[in-house]
């Protein structure tokens, strides 16, 4: 062989080794990226788990005691229904109920979730009466989950200018019963008034 040739073969040759080399770091290297991926996404599926847990008692059949407030005491005005069932395999959970208000009764299906990526509680409210689509981000705090929609959605433009921001609580949450209040924000959140209160009851 010449010496050109031969030349040419040792660069061929290491080349191949490398290349073989490389072939193989990127195999190790996929390996481990996948690897690490079915982690995270495990992870992330366990923490979602678990937050979805919590809120998983609220499925069933319920009956509804409205509420409104009147000079400054809780008058029952009614009794409506509500479904709360599992989605997803209760990835996600679904509401649908009628409630009584002062402004006439509100039809609404409500969807709630864990979003891991923000870290927090996120619903979703549609209405009939109204047809309106609001998206809210909530925390659990003692007992109690908290949506408002100040930094997740657009206000609602009053006719006298206002813009106004709602907030959605489930307090006092157990396996028969929990309390849902509506209250509204005209200053973005520094106070809050009531629009409605609502006594859940289990049926089943």
């Amino acid at each position: 062989m010449k010496k050109s040739e031969k030349q040419i073969f040792e660069i061929l040759s290491t080349f191949i080794i490398k290349a073989k080399i490389n072939l193989e770091k990127m195999k190790i290297n996929t390996l481990v990226i996948t690897t690490l991926l079915m982690f995270l996404s495990n992870s992330v599926a366990l923490g979602q788990e678990n937050k979805m847990q919590k809120i998983r008692i609220l499925s069933g059949e319920w009956e509804i005691e409205n509420y409104v407030n009147e000079n400054n005491e809780w008058k029952n005005i009614g009794s409506t229904k509500s479904i709360i069932e599992l989605v997803y395999d209760g990835t996600f959970i679904s509401e649908k109920s009628k409630f009584l208000t002062n402004y006439g009764e509100i039809h609404m299906t409500t969807f709630i979730g864990f979003d891991s990526k923000q870290g927090k509680f996120k619903l979703t409210a549609m209405d009939k009466e109204y047809g309106l689509m609001d998206v809210y981000l909530g925390t659990w705090l003692d007992n109690e989950l908290i949506f408002d929609n100040l930094e997740s959605d657009l206000p609602v433009k009053l006719e006298d200018g206002n813009e106004m921001h709602f907030r959605l609580s489930y307090k006092e949450i157990s396996e028969n019963s929990f309390t849902h209040l509506v209250e509204g924000t005209t200053d973005k959140g520094k106070s809050w008034f009531v629009f409605s209160r609502s006594l859940f009851k289990r049926k089943s």
